[in-house]
């Protein structure tokens, strides 16, 4: 029986760290730095010219959760503590988390980015982009970001967390 992929993602979140010949290799950081970094580029390369692109939406939460997430790491959190609870696509609760452990010491996120961070939020959470919502749609989107204000904070964010969660393996 092959195992189906999706199940947990806290299962895949329980092995975090190897130990190869006395090398001890941390994957949370740097793994999740990358990913953030490939989701982030297939969001710039989306469309632009819609009034509403939920892919694009999607892709820079994705990038925003995988980067707060990252910062968390470097700070000890656990890829499984990171998976779920509070911080389950939560990014309002992750901004929060982050902020609560210095972030602004690496990158300084304006008013308006962490608005429109918290903005997302909601809608990310309850799976607006990945799924339709008629009641949005229908209403509007009235809380909807401003994506390229949500681009600009995960290009902020990524640009200062690269190099110390590439790094955190050694």
């Amino acid at each position: 029986m092959v195992p189906r992929p999706g199940k947990s993602s806290r299962k895949n979140a329980k092995i975090e760290n190897a130990s190869i010949f006395g090398i001890r290799l941390r994957f949370g950081p740097p793994g999740l730095i990358v990913y953030a970094d490939h989701f982030l580029a297939a969001a710039k390369i989306a469309a632009t010219d819609v009034p509403f692109n939920p892919a694009r939406m999607f892709l820079t939460c994705r990038t925003l959760e995988l980067g707060f997430k990252a910062f968390l790491s470097l700070k000890g959190y656990s890829l499984e503590k990171l998976a779920g609870g509070p911080f389950a696509h939560d990014l309002e609760n992750l901004l929060l988390e982050a902020e609560q452990h210095d972030l602004h010491q690496l990158v300084t996120l304006s008013e308006s980015h962490r608005f429109q961070i918290v903005r997302a939020s909601g809608y990310y959470h309850e799976k607006v982009f990945e799924y339709p919502a008629i009641t949005e749609a229908l209403g509007g989107y009235p809380d909807l970001p401003d994506v390229d204000e949500l681009v600009g904070a995960a290009d902020a964010l990524l640009s200062v967390l690269r190099e110390p969660c590439l790094t955190a393996s050694n």
